[in-house]
C-alpha cells in the first residue's frame, strides 16, 4: 500500500486533475472554521486556488464565515444526506469528502448521497482515520484514546473498501497518509519510524487512509477485489 507524506497536498492534486467541477464537502471544517482561516490553513482554501470548486457544508454560521472570507467564490448550505439541489445532482467531476466519513450516523446513506452529485465517469476521493495506524495502539497501552468528539467510528482498508463497496462504489487506488504532529518530537521519532516499517512490510501504518473510488460498474474492480480479499 503507498504511503502518502501530506494528505492536504494529495487532495490539492486531485482537484487540480478534475476535469470538472468540483464539490467539498465538509468544506467549513467545523467547529475550527475561523481558526483555521485566521491560520490559513482551511483545505477549502488551497481547492479553491487550483479548481472550480463549490463548498458544502451543514453548518451554515461557518458557511456565513467563509462567504465573507471568500468573496466570489460558491457555498452551498446543504446535507448529500438528504434532498439535494437540482442543480447540484451530477454536476461534478470529483467530489471530496476529506475526514467526514467518519462523523456521519449512516456512511452507506452519506456516500449514496455523494455519488448524485457526481457526473458519469466522475470520482470520489475520500480521506478518513486509519484504524490500523500503530499510534492508535500505541496510545492504548498508555491508556489513551485520542479521538475528535464528533467521530462515530473507525475506518481500517478493507473496511473503507467494503463501505464504499457496499454504497455502490469501486475502489480506484487507497493509501494511507501521514497528519500533521503537535511538535517536533513526534515528527522527529514516530514518522521516521513508521516509515522504515514501511519500506520492509507496505502496511497501512499511516495516520489516515486516502482513497478514489468511482460508481460501480456490473463486474467489480478485479484490483479493488484483490485488496479487499
Amino acid at each position: 500500500m503507498p504511503l502518502i507524506s501530506d494528505r492536504p497536498a494529495w487532495l490539492e492534486a486531485l482537484c487540480r486533475g478534475a476535469h470538472g467541477e468540483v464539490a467539498h464537502l465538509g468544506c467549513a471544517d467545523s467547529p475550527y472554521t475561523e481558526e483555521l482561516l485566521s491560520a490559513g490553513a482551511l483545505l477549502h482554501q488551497r481547492l479553491v486556488r487550483v479548481g472550480r470548486v463549490t463548498g458544502f457544508d451543514v453548518d451554515a454560521a461557518a458557511l456565513e464565515l467563509l462567504r465573507s472570507a471568500m468573496p466570489g467564490e460558491r457555498f452551498v448550505l446543504s446535507d448529500v444526506t438528504n434532498k439535494l439541489p437540482a442543480e447540484a445532482r451530477g454536476r461534478y467531476s470529483l467530489v471530496i469528502a476529506g475526514e467526514v466519513l467518519e462523523h456521519v450516523p449512516n456512511a452507506e446513506t452519506f456516500l449514496r448521497g455523494c455519488g448524485e452529485l457526481l457526473a458519469p465517469e466522475g470520482r470520489l476521493g475520500v480521506t478518513v482515520p486509519n484504524a490500523c495506524c500503530p499510534k492508535i495502539g500505541l496510545r492504548s497501552l498508555l491508556g489513551r484514546e485520542s479521538v475528535h468528539p464528533d467521530h462515530r467510528t473507525y475506518y481500517g482498508p478493507r473496511t473503507l473498501i467494503r463501505t464504499l463497496a457496499g454504497a455502490g462504489y469501486e475502489t480506484v487506488t487507497i493509501a494511507s497518509c501521514f497528519a500533521p504532529m503537535a511538535g517536533p518530537a513526534g515528527h522527529s521519532l514516530a514518522n521516521p519510524l513508521l516509515r522504515a516499517s514501511h519500506r520492509l512490510f507496505q502496511g497501512p501504518v499511516g495516520d489516515g487512509l486516502v482513497a478514489v473510488a468511482r460508481v460501480a460498474v456490473a463486474s467489480a474492480s478485479p484490483n479493488a477485489a484483490a485488496i479487499a480479499s
